[in-house]
């Protein structure tokens, strides 16, 4: 049984095929904005973009309120670990 060897000279791109992906970089921005052209140009779709847009501003900014739980979570985290390094003092000074 033969081994394959692959020796990469300076300059090579380690994963072979990836240069290839970027060819279709071009294309699928293509398809994506003549999607969104389509839908803009029908009225059905307007409807769809005005109902989605509508949701997104009647639910405000769901990100941001996501953000703010991580922030309280990252509080009361550090509040423990404060506690536990307190606890941890005060029984090696004891």
């Amino acid at each position: 049984m033969q081994q394959s060897k692959h020796i990469l000279t300076p300059g090579q791109q380690a994963y072979i095929g990836w240069g290839d992906m970027k060819n279709w970089f071009i294309p699928v921005a293509v398809v994506g904005l003549s999607g969104l052209g389509i839908m803009v140009a029908s009225e059905r779709g307007r409807e769809k973009l005005r109902y989605a847009f509508d949701r997104l501003v009647e639910h405000g900014d769901p990100l941001g309120e996501f953000n703010n739980f991580l922030d309280d979570q990252l509080t009361s985290i550090q509040r423990a670990l404060d506690n536990l390094a307190a606890a941890l003092e005060d029984g090696e000074q004891a």
